[in-house]
């Protein structure tokens, strides 16, 4: 009974052809959809079409589209309904989100692939009880931690190690393979082959053993090179998970379940082992997570505003920058995505095309639990079921704080995963649509686009000027025309009205419409803030119309500062009282407060040390205030406080310095 396929099947002539058929269009299809800048656009559209070809064939000889499975239907609406919108909707249709969508319908047709395999009822060896997707898989999960090895540059958080990437400076690549892509992609395969090695070890198959404990190997060091402190905890958990579930769940694996998990934590908290893992390298705690809660921030504001149809696919991490500016633009960073998986597809679908993502992704979870639980405990088979689940989870663990966004090359893997659960979910296992599931999730749909639709003239705006800013020869006057009469009706839209009136130099123009904005929108005021830092005329009425609204005050004090610092002052302050936690305002009241009141800027640099410690500078300012006020111990503490080593340094010399200074 040791047999990952649940059901017994006979391979007939026509499923194989059907295989073969669907592998060599494939195959043809692979370089022109996964790397469509090589080729023009007409042979990468024939590529494309080319994908339905296989399925015209099997309408042509009778024989069905795909084996039905539960998931057959949310896949189809999202590879024929949301994709082509993604892509008629997109601000740049022919960029980004063209290469995005070759991607992912590739993936999709992998996918189904991998769903229609026909699987061999007999017993045998590897080959056969893996079968060759499976093999396929894991031999991906080799091939993509191998080329992470020799192809990503050395990160310096946990460790710096020169000699990964040799290939970098080879081949001429300035920043090498992007790490956090390969590890969100290797929580994939890790759980799974640690699960199959458990697997071949508890039931004695040595041969497969030897053949796969090597390829863990390489995974395993080609994830800890990335340094990704997410992918390495939630890789962790999800082999744990894999692990734990060789055997029936019963009171004792809980209790070692808890048992290890606490200890985990423990280990974490007690130790230096902690800070070195959790800070890597980083200043503070603002340092660690303060970029990503920008982002994610950017990403919220960006979803609201586009809930209809996304940002288009792809578009984000390219244009958040500019439009949901934190810092000047072109000093801010150039995104890949929004470094959150379940954000970055509302950002590429809208908010309908992400439930549709969610409810493939929990029903393809929900068939790999059924999976675990049908199999013998301590088999192969268990062990490939449990090793799947354990990787669907540490992926979706993984995409909580980044993401392998659809579409990219990385995100294949995670299509092949899905294909390996459904195809073989069958018999008793397979679940199917109900007639009120089928009403249930056309009603879920439908009322997300009819709440969504209510933003249609803001999501409007933003294609709009999504445009104006990836395409040069955009005609802005033309665009201006359009946003003002979405504006006209409509308070979010103005914003972007207003943002395409500053690109292209109209600074009355943009004022006119940001003041309109300020009385009905507290939302982009530190984002003007931004765009328009000198403008004081602004910064006022941002405070007389939102007075609650501390970005107001920042925004004026930002302005005045090098003029009237006293005023500064009086602004940051009254800002600080509605935002107390903004570590950033408390340095810069700080720092005009040091001339003159070394003692209420020793305050602020620790209420600025004690809420995230931006660049290290809250701590470290406060040690040396009291430093040079002779107050060492004091300084030693505040010192202390930062996780910079340069501070602790110090720390460590002034008690050296005590110490000798005793009798």
């Amino acid at each position: 009974m040791d047999n990952p396929f649940i059901g017994q099947q006979e391979v007939q002539t026509s499923n194989l052809s059907f295989r073969n058929l669907d592998l060599a269009i494939l195959t043809l299809a692979a370089p022109f959809l996964l790397a469509p800048s090589l080729f023009s656009r007409a042979l990468s559209g024939i590529a494309l079409l080319l994908l339905l070809f296989p399925y015209i064939m099997r309408l042509v000889f009778g024989r069905p589209l795909s084996r039905p499975t539960v998931v057959n239907l949310p896949v189809a609406v999202l590879a024929l309904v949301f994709m082509p919108l993604a892509f008629l909707l997109s601000p740049e249709p022919w960029g980004l989100t063209w290469a995005r969508l070759l991607t992912l319908a590739w993936s999709i047709s992998l996918f189904f692939v991998v769903v229609n395999w026909p699987h061999p009822a007999r017993k045998g060896d590897l080959r056969t009880r893996l079968n060759g997707p499976t093999l396929f898989y894991l031999l991906l999960g080799g091939g993509i931690a191998v080329a992470g090895i020799l192809g990503m540059r050395s990160v310096d958080k946990l460790f710096f190690l020169p000699q990964t990437g040799v290939l970098v400076n080879y081949l001429g690549w300035e920043h090498g393979l992007p790490t956090n892509e390969i590890a969100g992609a290797l929580t994939l395969f890790i759980p799974f082959v640690g699960a199959l090695v458990y697997g071949c070890l508890v039931t004695g198959r040595r041969r497969q053993f030897l053949l796969l404990l090597p390829l863990a190997a390489v995974m395993g060091l080609a994830l800890v090179l990335t340094q990704s402190r997410t992918g390495l905890t939630a890789t962790a958990i999800g082999t744990l998970l894999a692990w734990l579930s060789a055997d029936r769940f019963n009171r004792k694996w809980l209790i070692v379940g808890v048992v290890i998990i606490a200890l985990a934590i423990a280990l974490v908290r007690l130790t230096p082992i902690g800070d070195w893992f959790v800070y890597a390298g980083a200043n503070s705690w603002n340092s660690v997570i303060g970029p990503r809660w920008g982002i994610w921030n950017q990403a919220l504001d960006a979803i609201r505003d586009h809930p209809l149809w996304g940002m288009g696919l792809g578009v984000f991490g390219s244009v958040a920058r500019d439009v949901y500016p934190l810092i000047t633009p072109a000093a801010g960073p150039l995104l890949e995505d929004a470094h959150n998986l379940y954000l970055q597809t509302a950002l590429d679908f809208g908010l309908a095309g992400v439930l549709i993502f969610l409810v493939i992704a929990v029903l393809v979870v929900v068939s790999a639990v059924r999976l675990v639980r049908v199999r013998p405990p301590q088999t192969l088979s268990r062990m490939w079921a449990a090793g799947l689940l354990g990787a669907l989870i540490a992926h979706a663990l993984y995409s909580l704080t980044d993401a392998v966004a659809l579409g990219t090359w990385a995100g294949v893997p995670l299509w092949i995963a899905f294909g390996l659960v459904i195809g073989v979910s069958r018999g008793r296992l397979q679940m199917a649509w109900s007639g009120r599931a089928r009403v249930a999730l056309a009603g879920s749909v439908s009322l997300v686009l009819l709440v969504s639709a209510m933003a249609w003239p803001v999501n409007r705006a933003g294609q709009l000027a999504t445009h104006a800013i990836l395409d040069p020869a955009a005609d802005i006057a033309a665009t201006t025309a359009t946003l003002s009469e979405l504006s006209a009706g409509n308070c979010r839209a103005r914003w972007f009205d207003g943002l395409v009136r500053h690109m292209a130099g109209d600074v009355v123009g943009r004022n006119a419409v940001w003041s309109g904005l300020l009385n009905c929108s507290t939302t982009y005021t530190g984002y003007m803030a931004v765009l328009a830092a000198d403008d004081v005329t602004l910064a006022r009425q941002a405070i007389e119309t939102e007075p609650e609204n501390a970005a107001g005050y920042f925004w004026l004090a930002s302005a005045v500062a090098a003029g009237d610092p006293q005023q500064a002052i009086s602004l940051y302050q009254a800002g600080l009282e509605l935002a107390p936690t903004d570590a950033h305002r408390w340095l810069a009241l700080a720092e005009l407060l040091e001339p003159n009141d070394p003692a209420a800027a020793l305050d602020a640099y620790l209420l600025a040390c004690r809420n995230g410690d931006p660049g290290a500078n809250g701590c470290l300012r406060a040690g040396s205030l009291a430093e040079a006020g002779g107050d060492l111990p004091a300084a030693i503490e505040y010192y202390r406080l930062s996780k910079w080593s340069g501070a602790l340094d110090r720390a460590d010399e002034l008690e050296r310095q005590l110490v000798a200074g005793q009798p």
